[in-house]
C-alpha cells in the first residue's frame, strides 16, 4: 500500500519535471520566423505539403501550372528546399500568412494538412475570409470528412479510401479481371459509398441509425454487383 500511494503521488510530480525540464530539452526547436510574403501571384494555394501535398504540386508542376505551397514544419521545409520545391513556410491556419501568400488572387485552395483540428481550422479561415476559394480537401477517415462537409465544402477525398481502391483495382487484375472490368467495379463501388457518405453525414452522431444504413448499404452493393454479373452472362 505504501509503495502504491508513494507511486500515486510522484507520478504526477515526475510527469511535470519531464514536461518543464527534460522534454524542452530534447526536443529540436525551431523559432524563426514565417515566411511573410511570396515572389508571384499563383491560381493555387497548396495547404500542406506532405505525402499527398506533394503528389498534387509533382502533377501541377509537370504540367506547367504554377502553384504556392505552404508547410507549418520547418524541418520539412528545409528538406523540400534542398529537392528544389518552393514552398512557404507558414501556418496556413492564420490569416497574417494567408494574406501574404496572396490567398485574395488565387482561385483555388488545396486543403491537404496532416493534422486533423489545423485542417478544420484552416478551412474556416479560408472560407470566412476569402469565400472566393474552391476548397478541395482531404481527409485522413470519414470522421475528418464529416467535419469538412460541416462546413460546407464540397470537394472532399478520403485519404485511405482512394489509395484502398488503387491497391484493391490491382488485386482484382492479378485475379483475372480485365482492367476495364476492375475499373468498373470500383466506380460502381466508390460511386456507391460516396452516396452512402453523404446520407450517413446527416445522422453522424446517431449510432443506431448509423448502424442501419451500413447493413442497408452493404445489402445494395450486393445486389448491384449480383445484377452485373447476370447481365454479362446473359450478354455473353
Amino acid at each position: 500500500m505504501l509503495v502504491v500511494s508513494l507511486s500515486m503521488a510522484l507520478t504526477p510530480l515526475l510527469t511535470l519535471a519531464y514536461d518543464r525540464l527534460i522534454a524542452p530539452r530534447l526536443r529540436m526547436r525551431d523559432d524563426r520566423p514565417y515566411d511573410r510574403d511570396v515572389e508571384q501571384d499563383t491560381p493555387i494555394i497548396i495547404a500542406g505539403f506532405g505525402r499527398f501535398g506533394q503528389v498534387v504540386g509533382r502533377v501541377l508542376r509537370a504540367r506547367g501550372i504554377p502553384f504556392t505551397a505552404m508547410d507549418a514544419d520547418p524541418a520539412q521545409i528545409d528538406f523540400l528546399k534542398r529537392f528544389g520545391n518552393k514552398v512557404f513556410y507558414g501556418d496556413a491556419s492564420r490569416l497574417d500568412l494567408l494574406r501574404a501568400a496572396r490567398a485574395d488572387k488565387a482561385r483555388l485552395f488545396v486543403l491537404a494538412i496532416d493534422d486533423v483540428q489545423a485542417s478544420v481550422r484552416t478551412a474556416r479561415e479560408v472560407q470566412e475570409h476569402f469565400p472566393h476559394l474552391m476548397i478541395f480537401a482531404r481527409a485522413r477517415n470519414r470522421a475528418h470528412a464529416y467535419q469538412l462537409m460541416e462546413l460546407g465544402i464540397e470537394h472532399v477525398s478520403r485519404e485511405t479510401f482512394l489509395s484502398s481502391l488503387e491497391l484493391t483495382g490491382e488485386l482484382l487484375q492479378e485475379l483475372g479481371f480485365t482492367y476495364s472490368d476492375a475499373r468498373s467495379t470500383l466506380d460502381r463501388f466508390r460511386e456507391h459509398d460516396e452516396r452512402m457518405l453523404q446520407e450517413s453525414f446527416r445522422y453522424q452522431r446517431d449510432e443506431k441509425k448509423l448502424i442501419e444504413i451500413a447493413e442497408r448499404s452493404r445489402r445494395e452493393l450486393e445486389s448491384l454487383f449480383a445484377r452485373d454479373a447476370a447481365e454479362e452472362r446473359r450478354s455473353a
